[in-house]
């Protein structure tokens, strides 16, 4: 019985303002004094900040994607453990001018690595996930939308380590991402895998730190926390099943300046339970979720 993969595939379809600055004033001394031609001490100029708000905009990046899923499920008094990880090398080009939704906005797998270990049911469509090009608009938010994959059968296939890269870029407010800014956001979306239909309601806690410089490069650091529920159902070799459950998720990401995404971290926890109407059987399932996302040169 392959519960375990099913529930992997599943779970994961459900991750310029002008600059400011200034000089201090000189203080003043603290007697009269003889006149004398040597300027009076003044504290140093101030740091340049980044822009007041940071927006996404044309860019053109690479990217190494590393994500890692486990999971452990109990049935029949047993307990099973899967590992699922892959390396995905990906050429994200968002281009110009933007439309009523977005700008033109393209996801190109280069390729697909899959860790040792992982099962050969799932590495297998890894293989041949070689240019496969996903077309779309990237939003003011940041969402990935109105996407068509170059080859759909392969994406399907593939959705539960690309999700179709729908929420690959954080999520920042319409008007830009402000330094120190604090937000909530409650989300709902729904995403169809491979015979399954997964739906979560996400509340998402983001804050947004002061401008750092790392690498040579202004950076805004931005956190993110949500508490999520997931529901579905679908259909697979076993017959019909149904899942619900809760998840967290803590995300660290970092956008430049100009508004280029430069990478981050994520944790997902997930508990659902797995039910088989036909065995009468239910399933509880926790899935762990590690991505990195990292600039490539």
């Amino acid at each position: 019985m392959r519960c375990g993969l099913l529930v992997i595939g599943a779970v994961l379809a459900a991750g310029c303002a002008p600059r400011r600055g200034g000089t201090a004033v000189a203080p003043a001394p603290a007697s009269p004094g003889p006149a004398s031609s040597a300027t009076e001490p003044t504290s140093p100029v101030a740091a340049p900040k980044g822009p007041e708000s940071v927006r996404y905009g044309p860019s053109a990046l690479r990217y190494l994607v590393h994500r890692r899923v486990h999971t452990q499920q109990a049935l029949g008094g047993q307990e099973q453990a899967t590992d699922v990880g892959a390396r995905i090398y990906v050429a994200a080009a968002i281009t110009g001018p933007a439309d009523g939704i977005g700008y033109p906005t393209t996801f190109m797998v280069d390729s697909i690595v899959p860790d040792s270990g992982t099962p050969p049911q799932v590495a297998a469509p890894m293989s041949r996930a070689r240019r496969l090009i996903f077309s779309g608009r990237v939003s003011p938010r940041g969402e990935f939308v109105n996407s068509v994959p170059s080859d759909s059968a392969l994406a399907q296939s593939l959705v539960q380590v690309l999700a179709n890269f729908r929420e690959f870029l954080p999520r920042i407010p319409a008007d830009g991402l402000k330094p120190t800014a604090v937000w909530t956001d409650t989300l709902q979306t729904t995403q169809k895998g491979a015979g399954s239909e997964v739906s979560r309601r996400a509340v998402v806690q983001s804050t947004t730190a002061a401008w750092e410089e790392q690498e040579g490069q202004r950076r805004l650091r931005l956190e993110a926390n949500s508490r999520y529920e997931v529901g579905g159902n679908g259909q697979n070799a076993n017959g019909p099943f149904e899942l619900s459950g809760t998840g967290t998720t803590f995300i660290v990401s970092f956008l430049a300046a100009d508004g280029r995404y430069w990478g981050g971290e994520s944790h997902d926890s997930t508990a659902v339970t797995v039910r088989l109407p036909v065995q009468g059987v239910a399933v509880p399932v926790i899935q762990l979720t590690h991505t990195t996302v990292a600039v490539l040169p």
